[in-house]
């Protein structure tokens, strides 16, 4: 967890239907009494609630339902009716009740298929604007109890109170305003957002669409799409397809002044039903806020933007203030550094032992531009037959794809490392033999050795020798699992199978010292945050 002020953002729109069914449709009946027989259909009013003035109004619209026989309603359909609450500082929502029961058809008899549980209820598509998800339920009943009181009237104590669990949000956005400075580190070519894009691009299973718009002004709004498997590489235990976008308002302003809030940029991290699948139910609606806010404060993070309450970096408006968050949230290292090093050591891994034939394919493959190489042309460049390119896609393993019969590499990332790589290819691998065999005595010619070559590399280790052997580690290590790092026991127990392997003293390991470039989490026994003894953390 994040262990110290991050900022809070602010809930900046949503999407919600609430679903109740504890009494039938008896507070549908009620309502339509009220509107329809004692306010002639429509009312508005201003009211007070809390030390704040809001407006209420309540109207109807035709809901597309026709009504059962047993409705007693002289109309070919039910009204929805039309709730409508503003109040200070732009809050406000809309709440349209509909009616809900079994077999609902429409006027013409045709079957309706509209979402519900069965049985009689209501549906309350609520839409709220810069309102807290717990205030929905809550506004809805005292905005209806405005209108019954307006007759001199009280509805039932005991309707519209508890909404059931089936009731669904398909629209959440959490926001922050910060300065134009700290936007551009998420839009710019180097930025956040490219990078997450360019590394994602490519992986297999995953769902992306980038929009840019900066016709009025560079960063007028840029948008990024992620489906829950590529959002997941966000964080730990995330699964929400998300919309990340910095933007500025439709008509931005030329330039930035500390007196108009809107001359700066939100950035803004919302769930979409349509860009997941499926909406999440009310009662993890805290699991949802956690998610986005999780998201929006690391790729703050990631961006090199201030993620504490910096009124220097962030810019109140009318709704969001620079306050620090008191909802705890997971600290996720970037993950375009360990996509890099995922792919990087895939990449030590395969080529460090290519044959010719698939060395050639792979010059070949990694100059063609990204569009891949039909396998008989493949052969053909490289004067081969088609069954020896089939051994060579085996070689080269999942460094490559094929689709078709079109080959390419699986990342744009991979593809251009290996640019100007395999001619250089011998040098790299004699190199690295050397160190190991001088720093760590293996034979590299085994496949045991190769074992612990590929350990080294995945996880950035090298032997120094001081202190009686110490292993140094350039990656981000963890302490605990809810992490999407490695952890160091995993890494250290995959390091001491790789060692034994190569015919060496399993002991020896785990007398030799460790240090760690970055840690993630809290100390850990035997050791300081990021050095100690393999054996405290491993010991047999």
């Amino acid at each position: 967890m994040i262990d110290i002020d991050h900022i809070q953002p602010h809930i900046h729109e949503a999407d919600v239907f609430l679903w109740f069914a504890d009494h039938g449709l008896s507070p549908y009946w009620a309502i339509r009494n009220v509107l329809i027989h004692e306010l002639d259909g429509y009312v508005k009013r201003t009211v007070d609630i809390g030390e704040d003035p809001w407006t209420i109004s309540l109207g109807y619209s035709d809901s597309g339902i026709a009504p059962r026989d047993s409705d007693a309603v002289e109309r070919d359909v039910l009204r929805d009716f039309e709730l409508h609450m503003e109040g200070p500082n732009q809050a406000k929502v809309h709440y349209q009740i509909r009616a809900r029961f079994d077999e609902m058809c429409g006027p013409d008899g045709d079957e309706k298929n509209i979402p519900w549980r069965g049985g009689e209820g209501l549906d309350v598509h609520s839409q709220p604007s810069n309102i807290p998800l717990d205030q929905i339920p809550a506004l809805l009943r005292r905005g209806l109890d405005e209108v019954f009181d307006a007759v001199e009237d009280s509805m039932n104590p005991s309707y519209f109170r508890r909404p059931l669990p089936e009731s669904t949000i398909s629209t959440l956005e959490f926001y922050v305003r910060l300065r134009r400075q700290y936007a551009e580190k998420l839009i710019r070519t180097d930025g956040a957002f490219y990078r997450l894009m360019h590394l994602l691009a490519d992986e297999e299973g995953t769902e992306w669409v980038y929009s840019a718009n900066n016709k009025e002004i560079v960063g007028h709004r840029h948008a990024m799409d992620l489906c829950p498997q590529s959002a997941a590489e966000l964080g730990p235990d995330h699964s929400a397809g998300i919309r990340m976008k910095c933007y500025h308002p439709k008509h931005a302003r030329d330039s930035e002044s500390d007196d108009d809030p809107l001359s700066s940029p939100k950035f803004g991290v919302a769930f979409h039903k349509s860009i997941d699948g499926s909406g999440r139910k009310w009662r993890n609606r805290e699991d949802i806020s956690r998610e986005l806010e999780e998201t929006l404060v690391n790729v703050l993070r990631w961006a090199d933007i201030p993620a504490e309450p910096d009124p220097t970096c962030y810019v109140e408006d009318n709704h969001f203030e620079v306050q620090a968050s008191d909802r705890d949230i997971a600290d996720v290292a970037d993950p375009t550094p360990r996509l890099e090093a995922e792919q990087e050591s895939l990449l030590l891994s395969v080529l460090g032992e290519l044959t010719p034939t698939a060395r050639e394919a792979t010059k070949v493959l990694a100059t063609d531009g990204g569009g891949g190489v039909h396998y008989n042309d493949l052969a053909e460049m490289t004067g081969s037959s088609t069954s020896t390119i089939y051994r060579v896609l085996d070689q080269l393993g999942d460094a490559v794809k094929s689709d078709n019969g079109m080959v390419k590499f699986s990342s744009e990332k991979i593809r251009q490392e290996v640019v100007g790589m395999v001619d250089r290819l011998d040098d790299i691998v004699d190199d690295t033999a050397a160190r190991l065999a001088e720093l760590a005595n293996v034979d590299l010619r085994s496949r045991a050795g190769s074992a612990l070559e590929k350990w080294m590399a995945k996880y950035g280790a090298e032997f120094v020798d001081r202190d009686g052997g110490t292993i140094r580690f350039d990656t981000v290590l963890s302490t605990f699992k809810r992490s999407s790092q490695p952890t160091i026991e995993d890494v250290l127990e995959e390091g001491l199978e790789a060692w034994t392997r190569c015919g060496r003293d399993g002991q020896t390991f785990l007398e030799l010292r460790f240090e760690i470039k970055d840690v993630v989490g809290s100390g850990y026994r035997g050791g300081s945050r990021d050095r100690g003894r393999v054996a405290s953390i491993i010991g047999r």
